[in-house]
């Protein structure tokens, strides 16, 4: 019986036809393969390749820090639906009342004013979230400092002061928005793509070809995708006729015609000025220079990853003092050359960080720039006795300019930062912000945090690398609100502090010199860039010993 199973369970031998069969089975995964590695094969199917895990994990890990921020800044939104100009809060109709005023106040205090805004009928408002900017000021001491806003949500606020200087001081406090004009904003600037129309220009040789480009383009047309896979960042272009995908030039930008307003929207906001003084009938402060609650000069060196608090400082004769570190005026040429040399200096961003490299190139005289006939395209200047090196490049797409904005090879700055090796002479300033204000606020945060995670790595390996970075500035009373007001632009400083909150970086509050100095320009006057500068150099070369 067992040998019948035996010989019932044994297989016959395979014919020579049969191994031949079996051999190209096994094979043919093989064949496949190699076909697809051919040069040209693989990048033609992009969706075939295997998944990184290690990429969805950080894309995740990326959403969800982007949406906490998110969430956190919507606390800082008006949440009301109100376009009848009458009932908007008024500037002019409102006031601002000194509490608990007297006679003479000491260098060191803390003074503090009450706001109450009203309607155009002079009606108290019942909720908040107005935005307001505050300052005190001296004007024959070219003195001045922000204050520090707490809304009650009730219509009423109180902002405190510091002290810094002795002296005839006034208080300022301007109405930058109404919160229906501020809720007005933040509904339409989830219409970043309607704003402007980009155009790119793909370029070989004498070829050439325009098509329309954008974050976002809905279409069944073919596309050519910009994209960062680690960081999950891309924009898109409308694929030319002849011309391949990776011949894009330069990209331009022009204001779009829609509206993404209502009628009732576009009313007010033609209607609402921006920036009213909110008038106050108390005199102004006479400070001295009391024994008492004097404020002696800051104490601590400038030391990266130092809380920058508000107000960070002040102005006095036009000089900036850091309120949180000593700094130095670096006011002689022979200083700031003595502190960058052997300097390897990174600046990238937008063109208020582009300001920094125009200012060293205007002061340093031994700092030779190179040549350069388009307005964005990168920049170097270098000094070869003193081994210093400064070079600037854009932030990338997008990049709201009627002039050309040229594509490079590193299109975002985190991926610049991961290709710098870093060390002790490196040092890497980042400053974004303007050309962002008219898209998504989620935009904005999302680059941020790349840049963060990108920062991080670099001084993982590198932790002599020193990196700062710059926040934005204000800019004109009379641009266009929906695109570039400076509501977006406050919402933007707050996510960047979330975002580098903990992180050993440098943190140049341009915001808060440009609220002090009560300056709106978009590129702020070079004395300003000066003194953004020598806060700079404080942290590399520290204070006068």
């Amino acid at each position: 019986m067992a040998a019948a199973e035996i010989t019932l369970n044994r297989r016959p031998p395979l014919s020579s036809s049969n191994k031949k069969k079996i051999l190209l089975l096994l094979l043919l995964p093989c064949v496949i393969l190699t076909s697809w590695l051919q040069p040209g094969k693989w990048f033609d199917r992009p969706h075939l390749l295997p998944p990184n895990p290690g990429l969805h994990d950080t894309a995740r890990l990326t959403e969800a820090k982007v949406n906490k921020i998110l969430q956190e800044l919507k606390k800082h939104v008006p949440k009301v639906n109100q376009t009848q100009l009458e009932l908007t809060s008024s500037g002019a109709h409102s006031l601002v009342t000194l509490i608990n005023p007297k006679e003479n106040y000491c260098v060191g205090e803390i003074v503090s004013v009450r706001v109450e805004m009203n309607d155009y009928h002079g009606k108290p408002k019942t909720y908040g979230r107005d935005f307001v900017l505050a300052r005190i000021h001296s004007p024959k001491l070219k003195a001045g400092g922000g204050g520090v806003l707490e809304d009650f949500n009730n219509g009423t606020y109180s902002v405190n002061f510091t002290l810094f200087w002795p002296g005839s001081v006034k208080v300022s406090v301007l109405l930058m928005h109404s919160s229906e004009v501020a809720s007005v904003l933040w509904r339409t600037r989830k219409f970043g793509t309607d704003k402007f129309i980009f155009t790119g220009t793909f370029r070989n040789g004498t070829l050439q070809e325009t098509s329309r480009c954008d974050i976002h383009l809905s279409t069944n047309e073919t596309l050519c995708e910009f994209k960062d896979e680690r960081n999950q960042e891309s924009f898109f272009c409308f694929k030319p006729k002849t011309l391949p995908c990776e011949t894009l030039h330069y990209t331009r930008s022009r204001n779009s015609e829609a509206s993404c307003l209502t009628d009732a929207e576009e009313h007010l906001l033609k209607r609402s000025a921006v920036g009213v003084k909110i008038p106050n009938h108390f005199k102004d402060m006479t400070v001295g220079d009391c024994k008492v609650g004097r404020v002696p000069q800051a104490a601590e060196k400038c030391e990266l990853g130092m809380s920058s608090p508000t107000p960070s400082g002040f102005f006095h004769s036009d000089r900036w003092s850091s309120s949180y570190c000593r700094m130095r005026s670096f006011q002689s040429v022979s200083d700031m050359n003595q502190c960058l040399q052997g300097k390897q200096v990174y600046l990238r961003g937008d063109s208020t960080i582009r300001q920094w490299i125009e200012y060293f190139g205007a002061t340093l005289k031994n700092l030779k720039c190179s040549h350069i006939s388009e307005t964005h395209a990168p920049r170097t200047a270098s000094d070869k006795k003193r081994n210093i090196t400064i070079s600037w490049k854009h932030h990338g797409f997008p990049w709201v300019s009627a002039n050309s904005f040229f594509i490079t090879k590193e299109r975002y700055i985190f991926q610049e930062l991961d290709r710098v090796a870093g060390g002790e002479n490196t040092v890497v300033v980042i400053s974004i912000g303007q050309h962002l204000r008219p898209f998504p606020l989620k935009l904005y945060v999302t680059r941020m945090v790349n840049i963060k995670q990108a920062v991080t790595r670099l001084l993982r390996r590198s932790p002599l690398t020193r990196v700062f970075v710059k926040s934005e500035n204000t800019r004109e009373l009379e641009t266009e609100m929906v695109r570039m007001s400076d509501w977006h632009g406050y919402l933007q400083n707050l996510a960047l502090k979330e975002v580098f909150r903990g992180v050993k970086v440098g943190f140049i509050d341009a915001w808060d010199m440009t609220v002090a100095a009560n300056t709106f320009k978009v590129h702020p006057y070079m004395n300003i860039v000066h003194d953004q500068i020598a806060l700079f150099l404080s942290y590399l070369c520290g204070p006068n010993s």
